[in-house]
């Protein structure tokens, strides 16, 4: 069970919460990356977490991610296009009689296109469990409670980027709540259609 630490954000209605913590080593190549937004060349990100403890913005509280999710995550990362390589250059050279390219062309060919199949799926799995929360991260406890009135920062709703609310001047109120925005941009394109963003 891998655990890490951070600072509640934001609140989702659907059960989530974003939760602020430190970039770490083994973020490259992590097949729960859908959740997680960075900000920039910064430690800081952005992790989408399931919040079943009742935490509330500010509060500090720790992530977990259980080992078998970091092996599918690692099966569907590396495993899924080395299989397809494989099996496409086993399809290539099979088919030499019939393609008319020779045993060692067939195979290279036909595993290259296997190995963007494997990507393809690669690609197509982990939106799925993304939609289905299999590789979210779930907040395991509260460490420390918050004030309850947040942590002195926002995320913008458009672009996920951290904002300090004290600086920033880009804010717009829609149904009673203040949205602080990076940039005139997000704040463009939250205006046109802010339920994309909220939803």
């Amino acid at each position: 069970m891998s655990e890490e630490q951070g600072i509640i954000v934001r609140l989702k209605e659907d059960g989530l919460a974003d939760v602020m913590t430190e970039k770490g080593g083994g973020c490259e190549g992590c097949g729960a990356s859908h959740s997680c937004h960075t900000f920039g060349t910064g430690n800081k990100m952005i992790t989408r977490a399931r919040n079943r403890v009742g935490a509330q913005v500010g509060d500090q509280v720790a992530l977990s991610l259980s080992s078998g999710l970091f092996v599918k995550s690692a099966a569907v990362v590396y495993l899924l296009p080395i299989v397809g390589f494989i099996v496409g250059a086993a399809v290539g050279a099979s088919l030499r009689e019939v393609t008319g390219l020779g045993e060692t062309t067939g195979a290279v060919l036909f595993g290259f296109g296997g190995l963007g199949v494997g990507f393809l799926i690669t690609i197509m799995v982990s939106r799925w469990a993304g939609i289905i929360g299999v590789l979210t991260p779930e907040i395991a406890k509260i460490i420390r409670r918050g004030s309850g009135k947040g942590i002195g920062v926002a995320v913008d709703p458009v672009c996920n980027m951290l904002v300090d609310p004290a600086t920033g001047h880009e804010n717009l109120t829609y149904e009673g709540t203040t949205y602080h925005f990076c940039s005139p941009g997000c704040k463009q394109v939250f205006f046109r259609d802010p339920g994309k963003y909220l939803g």
